[in-house]
């Protein structure tokens, strides 16, 4: 693999220098080609170690041959010699993790279950993958520092783990393994398909150049000039490349390089042609395009543009028909919902509408069976959660519904289907199984009502017959227990004898707050497991497929030979970067992960090969009737009259000062996985799947710490699916993330209503110490000012807080009273906050609340957001005169907005003035009050001047009602804010409005 090269910033005042770490440089002697006969061994030195050592050592076999050694958790310190030696370390994970743990379990006894964790060992092997020509009968000889062992190959023909040398090494056969694209760039989003011939697969995936430097570090100096932060240039292209005989060939362009692009499909026609589809933005529209490489002239053909309709059209899925004709289908945004669409690739025709419900349909996956039926799976969100179903389409000249066929439709959060079908005809789906009540009222480390997005993840397969769902045995019972959790994205296939083949994503590890290693979120990687008679075959790693949660790798069954997986990897496990004083000055004030000539993050793409354990049972799957559950089986509903409070929000108007606002309600502070503390918080896609239908929200953006610790891939992929789910007037988003500075400069959340703007590195000390410096936040202030954002304070009574002693009311107009994950920090006393250090959760620091605030004359609006775990009890509501990005944006900019807990109305006026405005007055101030709850209102304070001037204890659900101040006082300031309070404790707190009085009051 070419390393990654160096990309020198022009956002530095004095630019970066080539990296100085030295990084051990793992490059195994790779096989020439994807041999399926060879023997891939992966071992694990130091399982159990308490602390680090070494476990230096050699392999060799007694017949055959080592082919090649490949590091599997290599450091700096790390390395290969030759084919057969290496050096290596067990190693520290996490510093002082049993001790923090204990402590905080006194504190909240369900946080190492519930949070985001520091989940693992302190303490993790090191390992090898040992490739190994050889018989069955051969073994392997391992000679190391801690002692020397044998491994006959016999004992790992079941595929199970195995444990040696007093159980600290353990040893597993895994799949064979290739590069496809090991290039500098980066290379994502696989999609494979076989070829005409029994030797060929052919593969389609992305390449990114980036927009500007590939990593941004620290500043040491401040600097002048912040327009590079808007870079040009970069961006995707579609590839196609034929694997045959094991090899890849040269990549050829299906695109030119530079565009916008999202997950491409390809299929192979019966007229020799490849066909490869992907979806495009151009002119502010995603929509999908196709080409056809003819195999017998080997040359391409004309790109074709197959939608245009207004909406995004993406996600799209392609399968070959018995007559040879390519079908897709896809996701289309049309009218202000998603829907699933099938259409004829080679020829011009009307899309025929799978899905046919009010509500948004998602993740098609498209199959064709031997009769030419489409088999379309999906899932849908019409019963209020995600439900799997698969339709039946007769294919002809054009489409015709079948038959619908609910796959599982159970109150828990079903979703992501891929369906396959088998020889005897029948169809099988896999799908991803969460909690009922998902984005529901979930609250800090603790259960709530409902669930957090990632709080646990099951994969489910189901085989339908005739109609009827059937189930085979479950996948992930029979496993170890620590791979019982968490487990996501489903692959599967079906090979040409009928088993069924499954890949999943699991999180091994999730990493945060004690780390010694440089990480972005969780340790996400492939596994992969086959249906044998009644039972699964004992789950394999895909090596290097270390990665994000949100990974979909393409099973593909050839003609010939076992079948093949293509997955994506950024490295992030096999090329961990320990910490030191300088990389934590240079990188991880932004949570950063450092590019270097180690290649410490590099999307690649790999190939395995997929051979079944020896002496597996029959391969024909065992199945049986599936025994759904009843209703009654789960919790109720939360929020049963959830679409009526929606709407109730939605259609309110406040009209004033001869303007119309309306309630747009939201969030930016809601993390996914691409933060690195994120590895509870779901994937990016679970973020926008949550806004659009869990919540209902009217804007989202996404938080995560510097779009993936300044990184620019993952910067552009939250960038693109901001894009990508704009869906006015349903729903607005907006360009988002969290900057995080410790106290007292602070946490700060930024905005954009424009794409483009790189995420801000910080200003630190001329030292070996991450020390930001005081002018760290004047530097944001000026970059906000050069690309037209906002800011906000975040957790402002915490750690991650602020004294307030830097404040610039132009870029940063308003602030984060209320968090979901924590507490609320409006004043000591007030509902929701702290009262002392040890119910302050993320620290103790009271001159952070918001009222400190307020007596240093800042004039900040109110908003609530969520951060980690938290769910649909954070809300960040923008009075906006239109549902776009802009009047967004410049409703919080002047401060139009409240914060709340639930879908209340607040309406809070003073004459034409709104909450937010700053007005002057020579009589008394006279406000008109209207608050609607989803239950009664039991009471509504006005605040003034840091004193509670009114209650009233209505306990109604709407109330309305006057107030005039008949304080008498001099000239000056004042401020009035309303807070209103649910029987059940759902709050909402509006922006204050500031009065100058020019005379005194008599």
């Amino acid at each position: 693999m070419r390393m990654r090269r160096v990309a020198a910033t022009a956002f530095t005042v004095a630019g970066v220098v080539g990296f100085s770490m030295v990084m051990a440089r793992v490059e195994p002697a790779q096989p020439p080609s994807l041999d399926p006969r060879t023997i891939s061994v992966r071992l694990l030195l130091g399982v159990g170690d308490s602390k680090a050592q070494k476990w230096d050592g050699k392999v060799s076999v007694d017949r055959g041959e080592v082919v090649a050694i490949d590091g599997y958790r290599f450091r700096e310190g790390d390395g290969l010699d030759g084919r057969s030696a290496w050096k290596a370390r067990s190693h520290l994970i996490r510093n002082g993790a049993i001790a923090k743990k204990k402590a905080f379990s006194k504190a909240l006894p369900k946080a190492l279950t519930r949070g985001p964790g520091t989940v693992g060992r302190p303490i993790v092997p090191n390992g090898l993958i040992v490739d190994l020509k050889a018989p069955a009968d051969a073994t392997l000889s391992v000679e190391t520092d801690r002692g020397d062992f044998k491994i006959p190959l016999a004992d790992l023909a079941d595929g199970a783990p195995h444990r040696y040398l007093d159980r600290q090494v353990e040893a597993q056969r895994v799949p064979p393994r290739v590069g496809l694209a090991e290039g500098p760039s980066v290379e994502d989003f696989p999609a494979a398909t076989a070829g005409h011939d029994e030797a060929t697969t052919w593969v389609a995936y992305v390449v990114h150049e980036p927009l500007g430097p590939e990593v941004l570090e620290s500043f040491t100096e401040r600097p002048k000039d912040l327009s590079a932060f808007a870079p040009k240039g970069g961006g995707d292209q579609v590839k196609l490349v034929e694997f045959r005989d094991g090899r890849p060939g040269q990549p050829m362009d299906v695109t030119g390089p530079g565009l916008d692009v999202w997950r491409p499909s390809v299929a192979v026609d019966g007229h020799g042609g490849v066909v490869v589809a992907w979806s495009e933005q151009k002119d502010g529209n995603f929509d999908i395009y196709a080409r056809t490489y003819d195999l017998g002239k080997r040359q391409w053909q004309e790109i074709r543009r197959m939608t245009s309709e207004p909406g995004t059209d993406a996600d799209v899925a392609l399968a070959t028909a018995p007559d040879g004709r390519v079908w897709m289908a896809w996701q289309g945004w049309h009218d202000g919902q998603a829907d699933i669409y099938l259409a004829a690739v080679e020829e011009k025709s009307t899309p025929f509408r799978v899905s046919n419900t009010p509500a948004n349909e998602w993740s098609p996956s498209l199959a064709i069976g031997a009769e030419g039926q489409a088999m379309v799976a999906f899932d849908t969100y019409r019963a209020g959660n995600y439900d799997v179903v698969l339709q039946e389409v007769r294919l002809g000249r054009e489409p015709a519904e079948g038959r619908e066929i609910v796959v599982a439709d159970s109150p828990r959060y079903e979703a992501r289907p891929v369906v396959a079908v088998d020889p005897r005809g029948r169809a099988w789906v896999a799908y991803e199984e969460r909690d009922a009540s998902w984005g529901k009222d979930a609250e800090n480390l603790v259960d709530g009502k409902g669930s957090s997005l990632y709080r646990s993840a099951a994969v489910r397969v189901r085989c339908i017959d005739g109609g009827r769902v059937l189930a085979p045995a479950d996948p992930i019972e029979a496993m170890p227990t620590d791979l019982h959790q968490r487990n996501s994205f489903p692959r599967l296939a079906v090979d040409r004898s009928g088993r069924v083949w499954l890949t999943f994503r699991h999180r091994d590890e999730a990493v945060w707050g004690n780390n010694v290693v440089m990480v972005m979120g969780g340790y996400w990687t492939e596994k992969v497991t086959s249906l044998s008679g009644k039972t699964w075959t004992p789950p394999q790693e895909l090596t290097r497929s270390d990665g994000l949660l949100d990974n979909r790798p393409s099973i593909v069954v050839p003609g010939e030979g076992p079948p093949l997986v293509f997955y994506s990897t950024d490295g992030r496990r096999r090329r961990e970067i320990e910490f030191t004083p300088e990389l934590r000055r240079r990188y991880w004030a932004q949570a950063g992960t450092p590019g270097n000539v180690g290649g410490s993050f590099n999307w690649d793409i790999e190939a395995a090969a997929l051979v079944a354990p020896a002496a597996t049972g029959p391969v024909d799957p065992v199945i049986g009737e599936l025994a759904r559950r009843g209703s009654e089986d789960y919790e109720k509903a939360v929020h049963p009259d959830e679409a009526a409070d929606v709407r109730r929000m939605r259609e309110y108007r406040v009209e004033a000062g001869g303007k119309s606002y309306r309630f747009v309600r939201g969030d930016f502070h809601r993390h996914s996985e691409i933060s690195q503390d994120g590895g509870s918080d779901g994937a990016l896609e679970d973020m926008w799947r949550y806004a659009i239908d869990a919540v209902a929200f009217d804007w989202m953006g996404d938080a995560d710490h510097d779009n993936g610790g300044g990184k620019e891939y993952t910067w552009w992929l939250v960038q693109k699916t901001t894009d990508l789910y704009h869906n006015p007037p349903k729903l607005v988003t907006l360009f988002s993330y969290e900057r995080s500075n410790p106290y007292p400069h602070g946490h700060r959340n930024v905005m954009f209503a424009r794409r483009g703007v790189r995420t801000l590195p910080r200003l630190v000390e001329k030292s070996e110490l991450p020390a930001v410096t005081d002018a760290d936040t004047l530097m944001l202030y000026d970059y906000l000012k050069e690309h037209g954002g906002i800011t906000a304070s975040h957790t402002s009574a915490t750690g991650m807080g602020t004294d307030w002693r830097d404040v610039n009311a132009t870029y940063e107009p308003f602030v984060e009273i209320y968090q979901g994950h924590r507490n609320s920090y409006e004043h000591l006393g007030a509902p929701r906050v702290a009262r002392r250090p040890g119910e302050a959760i993320g620290g103790w620091k009271p001159l952070g609340m918001v009222w400190n605030a307020l007596a240093l004359q800042y004039r900040f609006g109110f908003q609530a957001s969520s951060d980690h775990i938290s769910t649909h009890i954070s809300y960040a509501i923008a009075l906006a005169e239109e549902p776009t990005r802009e009047s967004v944006l410049d409703a919080f900019r002047r401060r139009h907005c409240y914060a709340a807990t639930d879908n209340i109305v607040l309406d809070v006026r003073s004459g034409e003035h709104i909450m937010g405005d700053e007005f002057r007055a020579n009589g008394p101030v006279r406000l008109k009050v209207h608050v609607i709850g989803t239950r009664p209102i039991a009471k509504v304070d006005i605040i003034k001047d840091f004193r509670y001037a009114f209650t009233t204890e209505p306990n109604k659900a709407d109330v309305s009602f006057e107030w005039t101040d008949d304080e008498k006082r001099g000239p000056g300031l004042s401020w009035y804010y309303v807070r209103a309070q649910q029987d059940d404790g759902q709050l909402a707190w509006g922006s204050p409005l500031w009065v100058q009085f020019s005379q005194g009051q008599d």
